[in-house]
């Protein structure tokens, strides 16, 4: 691996980790796809504590699945690279369902939106 592989390797998910521990803690919300554009009364639906907790959890592992990604595509191997995208398709898939299935946990009250 050369010198720009392994920086890629390393930055890409470390960036997302560190993304997905300030969601976790709530600092990173302005990120998240849609939040900015919801309305304060759709905001108000939300369980915003318990989503960003959710999410954070999310892409920190994202994080993790993008450098086995990166990891096993740079070195040829398809096991790992395999591993890493199945991570990644596991935990989208997850922070789609989970707020779905236990709504009463990420949402304070049912909205009309």
């Amino acid at each position: 691996m050369s010198i720009f592989e392994y920086t890629l390797t390393l930055v890409i998910p470390l960036a997302a980790v560190i993304w997905g521990v300030n969601i976790y803690h709530q600092k990173g919300t302005r990120f998240l796809s849609g939040w900015n554009t919801m309305s304060k009364e759709e905001k108000a639906a939300y369980n915003e504590a318990a989503l960003c907790h959710l999410y954070g959890r999310c892409v920190v592992f994202c994080g993790i699945g993008v450098f086995l990604l990166l990891y096993g595509s740079f070195n040829y191997n398809d096991y790992i690279l395999c591993a890493g995208l199945g991570i990644i398709a596991l935990m989208v898939i997850l922070s789609i369902i989970i707020p779905k299935i236990n709504s009463k946990k990420y949402m304070k009250y049912e909205s009309k939106y």
